[in-house]
């Protein structure tokens, strides 16, 4: 059995586990990581904090002052990526499409309207990366959005963080 759960990621010199928008949200904090420049990633295992996803994430980018990024992970299968900054408000997309689509198949949602193209995932991602002061890698990120074979999605979200500029 996979991780079921999510990551968020956003610049903040206050820990993840202390930010009122997580806090509000989840219990606790299960792997923290730090990255350059004041970014860091937590861990969450759960559906809490992909239930409310949007709202999450304009409540850290307003604690914050950065954009900010979740990934939900479906069984280490699969990942709902949201990101959200004030330039250029919320967006979505997927990682590893095809197992993202089998997790959709009973949703009444239209797919392709809900997660868009590889290709237009990799130019929201940028848009985002861009306001967050990073400098992304476009061809990359539509690399990582196209990516279907992973044996654990959670190195796809990783990977994506990289290219991300993160």
């Amino acid at each position: 059995m996979g991780f079921w759960g999510s990551f968020v990621v956003c610049r903040s010199e206050t820990p993840l586990d202390e930010l009122s928008a997580v806090v509000e949200r989840h219990d606790g904090i299960e792997e923290h990581w730090r990255r350059a420049d004041g970014w860091q990633v937590g861990q969450y295992p759960g559906p809490e904090l992909a239930d409310d996803a949007p709202a999450l994430l304009a409540e850290l980018v307003e604690e914050t002052g950065a954009p900010a990024l979740t990934g939900f992970v479906l069984d280490s299968d699969a990942v709902h990526v949201e990101g959200f900054s004030v330039a250029g408000g919320h967006w979505k997309a997927c990682l590893a499409r095809e197992a993202t689509e089998a997790y959709c198949e009973d949703d009444d949602e239209d797919f392709d309207a809900e997660f868009p193209s590889p290709e237009a995932a990799a130019r929201a991602a940028a848009a985002w990366a861009s306001a967050a002061g990073r400098t992304p890698d476009m061809p990359g990120l539509a690399e990582v959005f196209a990516e279907e074979d992973s044996d654990f999605a959670e190195e796809l979200f990783f990977r994506l963080l990289d290219k991300l500029g993160m």
